[in-house]
């Protein structure tokens, strides 16, 4: 008489553990790192203007990225595109923007990177 209740038992556990192996696996798929854009619009400047930037994304106060980067007198480009390896979310932008006389301008803004689309920052 106890074995179609130990048999429910059974089932009643294997289901617990399938649903949790679920969550679990679509909990590790939300917070694994991705390739995300971020897109640095320096159209506010003019043509040769920058001469060099200095880009770092945090988040929590880590570094996800540093770039570091000297034009020349040819300038930075209007739009500078570049990739975070980073799960999706908020973060921290800090730019630095060097034009041809010397002169320095710090720029921070806080962006959210997407799957989607990639995240802008403007440099005005």
């Amino acid at each position: 008489m106890t074995l179609p209740r130990e048999r429910g038992g059974l089932l009643l556990r294997l289901g617990f553990l399938l649903v949790l192996a679920g969550g679990l696996a679509l909990w590790s798929e939300l917070r694994k790192p991705r390739d995300l854009g971020l897109d640095l619009d320096l159209t506010a400047a003019l043509p040769g203007d920058i001469v060099e930037l200095d880009v770092t994304v945090l988040r929590d106060g880590r570094a996800l990225l540093r770039f570091d980067q000297k034009y020349g007198s040819g300038g930075a480009p209007a739009t500078l595109h570049l990739t975070v390896h980073a799960r999706p979310g908020p973060v921290d932008v800090d730019v630095m923007l060097i034009d041809a006389r010397g002169n320095a301008r710090r720029i921070r803004a806080t962006v959210e990177l997407r799957n989607e689309a990639s995240a802008v920052v403007k440099a005005s």
